[in-house]
């Protein structure tokens, strides 16, 4: 069996042929433990197994924990990292060209047709964070290139929706797609998978349960897998098992996704439900507004300047200017606009960065009357992609919501984080550690919301001073 869950996730005659697959899922879904699974029922067969590691949260420890030693092994399974130190004799990973070179030593060059290898390289969502989309295809491409060469079956793991721009082409570089997906349920967490497409093969994509047990396996519902005719949720696209809420054209909801539709209607009006994209985007929100912006004794013609000139030098920002147009969602507010990242979550605070130090240069040359202050804030999380009235593209959701609460906070040259992006960064690189202050925790905002704020500032950016309105809270 080639992968896990195959009887119930391939209804076609036969087994899947030995292929190279690309394993998509949202946050928590399952990905890494399916992709130990497929080591695993490697390793219980005999095959060599080689695991390549793009993430600093995921140790060699941590890996080694996954696995009990199998007798019929050739030995356990290797493991490479980008971020491992190097070796003597061993290929020191800079490159997307130095990790192929490292994972092309680590392949027999004998490989016998009774022996196979299987190879999983988790995650191309870090990659692409470090690296251009255009590299990253093509080192995607180069790689399956020689694991066919070498007849290597390998999972390569991506965080997000098939549907998106960069995962659909990265899906054609291989030879299908596997789907996972989790669901929050009264009964708790709820984790499906689906065999989406196969070039070799005509599939049925169907989901099916499964479940993670104590010593990390996977378990397949084998009898009860979610039948085609089960209703799906309209707002999260998830299966809907148990209740069922209906709002008034008579669509289907999960209770709490009804309520978070009823909160959008309220702010898009009834239309709402058809211009709902199915499905949920984390995005690393950026949120800036020109402070006093609205002063009246400020001609409406120096307001429209101030804008134009704070849209071109985010504009000249390498950190925007940069980012393919389909990693980031850009939405005017009137008088600033909030950017959300879709894979780097250092994006915001880097351009923060660069665009203070550009506003420097700019009020330094300017009158004062033409003079530009921001402050920006900075949050991550879960949006829902909606058009307007005007079917442009919005977003509404927890992740850019909080970021503009966290905005409202600042005074004039603040840069302002929520807990949840700055512990990432300041985890991250040291560089951040520096940079990134606590402001302090425990503020109420808007419905009772307990926050834990940080502010980013050194002596050419942000404002070391505490919020005028956090000491008010205080």
């Amino acid at each position: 069996m080639f992968i896990p869950g195959q009887n119930q996730l391939f209804s076609g005659s036969g087994e899947i042929p030995k292929s190279i697959m690309l394993l998509v899922g949202t946050s928590g879904s399952g990905k890494t433990v399916y992709s130990m699974q497929f080591l695993r029922d490697g390793i219980s067969v005999g095959d060599r197994c080689l695991y390549v590691n793009c993430s600093q949260a995921f140790t060699q420890e941590s890996f080694n924990s996954y696995f009990t030693r199998s007798t019929t092994a050739k030995g356990p399974p290797a493991f490479v990292s980008l971020f491992a130190m190097p070796k003597p004799g061993v290929i020191q990973i800079r490159s997307l060209s130095d990790l192929l070179d490292r994972i092309t030593s680590l392949i027999p060059m004998d490989q016998a047709e009774e022996l196979s290898t299987r190879l999983v390289l988790d995650s191309l969502t870090d990659l692409v964070a470090r690296f251009s989309n255009d590299a990253v295809q093509k080192f995607v491409a180069e790689l399956y290139d020689l694991l066919k060469v070498k007849n290597i079956v390998a999972l390569f793991t991506i965080t997000g929706s098939p549907s998106t721009p960069t995962i659909e082409t990265l899906g054609s570089l291989v030879d299908g797609i596997i789907q996972l997906k989790m669901n929050d349920t009264s009964d708790g967490v709820e984790r499906s998978a689906r065999l989406l497409s196969l070039k070799t093969a005509h599939v049925n994509p169907k989901w099916v349960r499964f479940s993670i047990k104590q010593d990390g396996s996977l378990q397949f519902v084998r009898d009860n897998s979610l039948s085609p005719s089960e209703l799906v949720c309209k707002l999260c696209n998830g299966p809907i098992i148990g209740n069922v809420a209906n709002a008034g054209s008579g669509s289907p909801f999960h209770p709490h996704c009804l309520d978070t539709y009823q909160k959008l209607g309220d702010i898009y009006g009834s239309h709402i439900l058809y211009a709902l994209q199915p499905g949920v985007v984390n995005a690393n929100f950026f949120f800036i507004d020109i402070v006093g912006l609205s002063n009246p004794l400020l001609s409406v013609e120096k307001q429209i300047g101030k804008i134009e000139d704070l849209n071109a030098l985010i504009g000249s920002c390498d950190a925007y200017s940069k980012v393919p147009k389909d990693n980031k969602i850009v939405l005017p507010t009137g008088d600033g606009m909030a950017i959300g990242f879709l894979i780097n979550p250092e994006l915001p605070l880097q351009l923060s960065i660069q665009l203070h130090r550009k506003l420097q240069a700019f009020n330094a040359k300017t009158t004062s009357d033409k003079s530009i202050g921001v402050r920006i804030g900075i949050s991550s999380g879960p949006v829902f992609v909606v058009s307007d009235v005007n079917n442009n593209q919005n977003v509404w959701g927890p992740g850019i919501i909080l970021a503009r609460r966290i905005m409202d906070l600042g005074d004039d040259g603040h840069i302002l984080l929520a807990d949840n992006i700055a512990e990432a960064l300041v985890n991250l690189k040291e560089e951040y550690r520096k940079v990134i202050r606590p402001v302090g925790s425990g503020y109420k905002i808007k419905h009772g919301q307990l926050l834990t704020l940080y502010s980013a500032f050194s002596q050419d950016f942000g404002n070391p001073a505490i919020p005028t309105r956090i000491s008010e809270l205080g």
